[in-house]
Formats: structure tokens, sequence, C-alpha cells
């Protein structure tokens, strides 16, 4: 990922490529890029929401359909996260607004908490359980997972009858990526600019607080300061990081010679020369590993980070408790409960090896998804067009209830109204789920090193295979086999938990067993012809 996975008064539109978060998980308007390792800003733990996707029994004139009276019906939108308070009285505000509209749909949404996200979805699924749209982000349980298990339906025809918003808000380059031979596996969040993918937020009011003037340049420095922090401030701060099937830390790649590559589904290593490879197999992995053995060994990284929940590490994230984290921070307001004094400066975004060239690596990392298992996967797609038609219907479902839940501020700008109860907004639909550039609001209180996600990177370029989608279907067995290797042997490998020399025989002889090779074929097979169909 990611908020977070989910955030400025002006945002910028970019007509540029793509690649959404996870991380950054945040029921305040999506602070913080994701990449799988928690970063982002937000509590985020929830109960199942309420609905079913039963027909409703009203009817009304759909313009999709000519004019004529269409059943009503209810579908069930899946995320992770908390259930906002306010979200019953601005559900009933969307769906109203849908009726007037003339869109024969009702929308509900099931929260489901963060902790038992990835269990509870699989058994959704598995089970084929009677629901319509959920979310998927790329960086944790990616498209070709999902797409492989038949997990998802083909919605190509639905979007070309029922979505022509959805092809005009969102680039040609950003639909590349969640789509294989034709065939439509989602459609993707245009969120924010993607370049920003490997980005540290250094927290400088403590590093100024313990001394430490030096400019971080380096992954050893890091540890440095660190150490510095803790030691000098008497603190036990850890990097805010899970393990599990998070993936790969792309804040490391400029520091190699081999920069850029991308390490897809955390097996699948694509070289700039289009060479795929074992990632768990490559120099890289192992130098990552070993950095991360040592904050590890050095207690700079939580003893349980294999199993620590996702709203533990939102909350480190969302009141500054680091020295560093992978990604973007959230709001000033937030941090400042724990450092009064702490200014906007304090928080800075870098990336190591600065001087190298920018690249966005995927085009497409939060998707929204319609379950095989739907029986209204028209009505999914009439959703999302409706959403992305006006300024005013994606107001009215992601901010809620104008005077209510929020006010607007400026052009592009958001204040959130807060429940006094509990410090959280009384409703918002984290942007880095299902936003859009065109239409995103910025809260004013994110830190600047936050509102960089909104700003378009003149000089990035766009990877060659940021477009390549991976179709698992014919090494399914293979695939599941590999990813639960991944998490059972290579992820504590790769954290630090356990030491690489020692483990990493074991892990790979696990992963040939599990079919890799024949994984990495099919990679490099599908690789292959989609770099023939590139453009010279």
């Amino acid at each position: 990922m990611r908020r977070a996975s989910i955030f400025a008064s002006t945002v910028l539109v970019l007509a540029l490529g793509l690649a959404g978060c996870s991380g950054g998980k945040d029921n305040g308007n999506g602070g913080g890029n994701g990449n799988g390792q928690g970063n982002g800003n937000g509590a985020s733990e929830s109960p199942a929401g309420s609905g079913s996707p039963a027909s409703s029994g009203s009817a009304s004139p759909s313009p999709e359909d000519g004019g004529a009276k269409q059943e009503v019906v209810a579908i069930k939108y899946v995320i992770p996260g908390t259930e906002p308070k306010e979200w019953p009285a601005v559900r009933e505000a969307v769906n109203q607004k849908l009726l007037e509209d003339g869109v024969n749909v009702r929308i509900e949404k099931e929260y489901i908490d963060w902790g038992a996200w990835e269990q509870k979805i699989n058994l959704k699924l598995s089970t084929n359980e009677d629901f319509d749209l959920f979310h998927v982000m790329n960086d944790l349980v990616g498209l070709a997972n999902y797409a492989g298990r038949g997990a998802l339906k083909d919605i190509s025809k639905e979007i070309e009858q029922y979505g022509p918003n959805l092809r005009k808000v969102i680039p040609d380059s950003v639909w590349s990526g969640v789509t294989k031979e034709g065939k439509v596996y989602g459609v993707p969040a245009y969120w924010y600019e993607s370049a920003i993918d490997g980005s540290i937020t250094i927290n400088k009011y403590l590093l100024d607080k313990a001394g430490y003037t030096a400019p971080i340049e380096s992954r050893d420095q890091l540890l440095e300061a660190m150490e510095q922090v803790n030691s000098k401030l008497g603190m036990k701060l850890t990097i805010p990081l899970r393990g599990g099937t998070a993936g790969p830390a792309d804040i490391f790649q400029r520091t190699y010679d081999s920069y850029p590559f991308t390490v897809r589904d955390n097996v699948a290593y694509i070289a700039s020369d289009g060479v795929v490879k074992n990632w768990v197999e490559t120099e890289e992995f192992k130098q990552d590993a070993a950095w991360f053995r040592t904050a590890y060994q050095k207690k700079l990284i939580n003893p349980d980070v294999l199993t620590v929940k996702q709203e533990q590490i939102d909350d480190q994230i969302k009141y500054g408790k680091y020295v560093f984290m992978l990604g973007t921070p959230g709001k000033l307001s937030d941090v400042k409960k724990t450092y009064p004094d702490a200014t906007d400066a304090g928080f800075e975004l870098i990336r190591l090896n600065p001087d190298k060239p920018h690249y966005r690596m995927v085009n497409a990392k939060n998707i929204n998804v319609v379950a095989a298992n739907s029986k209204h996967p028209a009505e999914a797609v009439k959703f999302l067009n409706w959403l992305y038609a006006s300024q005013d219907n994606y107001d009215l479902f992601m901010y809620g209830i104008e005077g209510k839940t929020y006010n607007k501020v400026g052009e592009k700008g958001l204040e959130s109204i807060m429940d006094p109860g509990t410090n959280m907004p009384l409703y918002i639909q984290d942007d880095w789920m299902i936003g859009n550039l065109n239409f995103i609001r910025v809260n004013d209180d994110y830190l600047s090193a936050n509102k960089a996600l909104y700003k378009a990177d003149t000089e990035a370029q766009n990877f060659y295979a940021a477009d390549f989608f991976f179709d698992p279907s014919n090494v399914k067995a293979e695939m599941a086999n590999v990813q639960a290797v991944f998490t059972s042997d290579v992820s504590p490998i790769y954290r630090g938990v356990v030491d690489y020399d020692k483990n990493i025989k074991s892990a790979l002889g696990k992963l040939k067993a599990a079919g890799i090779d024949k994984v990495l074929a099919e990679y490099q097979k599908q690789l292959d012809a989609y770099k023939a169909t590139l453009k010279p």
C-alpha cells in the first residue's frame, strides 16, 4: 500500500500512471500511501456493517436502461476498517440521491476489522457468500492472486454498457493494470501520484530533540538515528511495519545498482532487462533481510512484527510515534497530541539516493472488484459510475453530509467534523480505497509530507512493467502454495525475526516444492508477451 490505504486546499488532477495504496489505513481521509508496511495513518478496527444484498422492493426509472422502471437492487460493498458513527445517516442520503438520479441501486457497506480482514474475506469468497464489491490492495494480497482463484468477475461488458464515467476519470494507463486479454477484473482507485512510493517520512522533531543533525542518506543512518533518539530521549520506538503477507520494502530499491526493478506477488523479481527471477534468491533480498535482522536484534522492530495488529501500526503512524516510517504521515493535529510543540516542518519526506530517476512501478495498487459470486455486477458498475459522475455524488459518498459530517474549505479543501467521544470523523470513506484525483478533497490539517501524495511529479517515468498484469490461472495451485510458504517461511527471514543464513536453504526448498519454478516460468512467458506489445 496503506488513507492507508487512506488527507492542500488544491488537488492537482494528474494525467499519469498510477499505483494506489493499501496502506495508510485511516478513517480520517487517507493519510499515507500504501506499500504493505503499515504506512499511513488512522485506526481502522471494525465490526461487520449492516445490510444485505437483497432487493429493496422499490423501483425507479433508470437512465441507463432507457428510462424504464427498474427494481431497486441492494449491493453490498465489503471493506476493511471501522464503521463510522454517521454511516447509517449517510447511507440513507446516498441511497436517496441514487434514487433521485434514476440509478436502480441501493448501497450497503460491511466493515471488517483490519486484524481479521484477510481471513474473513477469504472465507466469504471460499463459501460463495452473497456480496458484490470488495477492496483489493495489491501490496497485500494482489489482484492476480484473487483472479487466479476465480474469485473475481470479468466486468468488461458492464463497464462498456454502464461505466462511461469510469473511463472518463481513470486514465488508460491505470486501466491496463486491471486488464488481461480483454477481461477487466476491477475498477482502479486513481487517487495519488504513485511515483511517491519508496519515500520515507523522517520525524525531524525527535531527531532535533536528540541532537541528530546529519542528513539521512543511507539505510544504516536510519538505524543510527533511531538508536540515538531512543537513547537520548529515553524512548523505545520501533519501526511501524508488519510481516505476514506484507511485501518488500520499496524504500531500499533505489540503493541498488540494479534499480529500477519491481517485485510482484512477493516472489517475482522483474528486472529492467525483462528477466524474471525468484526474489527470495536475489542479493537484494539478502541485503534487505540483513538490515531488518540488525534492526530486529537492536529491538528497533516490534518483536511481534509477524502478528502485530494493523490498528497498532496505525496508532504509531497517526500520532507520530516513530523516528521514521515507510511512506507518508497523517495530520499535524494528531501528532500534536503526542508532541504539543511539533510543527509541520518537523516531518520531512525523503528518498534514499534522491538523484536517481523516479519511477511509477505499478499503475493500479488499490482496486474495487466484483466478487465472482455477485448476482449484481451491472449494479456494482452502475454505482461506481454514479460515484464518479459529479463532485456532489463523490462528496456525499466519500465525506458525507455537508454541515453534519464535514465542511468544505476553499475549492478542494475539507474539514471533517469529529466525534468528541472518539476523536474520529463522524463519517469518512477513505480516498485511498475508492477515491479519484478529479474529485478528491484534502484536509488542510494534513502534514506537508502527506500532501506530496497529490502533487504531480513531472520528472517521473513509468517503469516498463507498470501496466503488466500477471494472470495466474495456469498456475493457480502453485501460486497458492508459494504464497503460503512466503507467509510461513520467507516473511520471518525478510523481517529479521530469524537468521537468513540458518533458514534460507529450507525456505527455498519449500518454495521449490510449492512450485515456484513453474510460477516464475509463467511470469516470464506472460512478461515476454506483454513486452512484445510495447511500442519501441
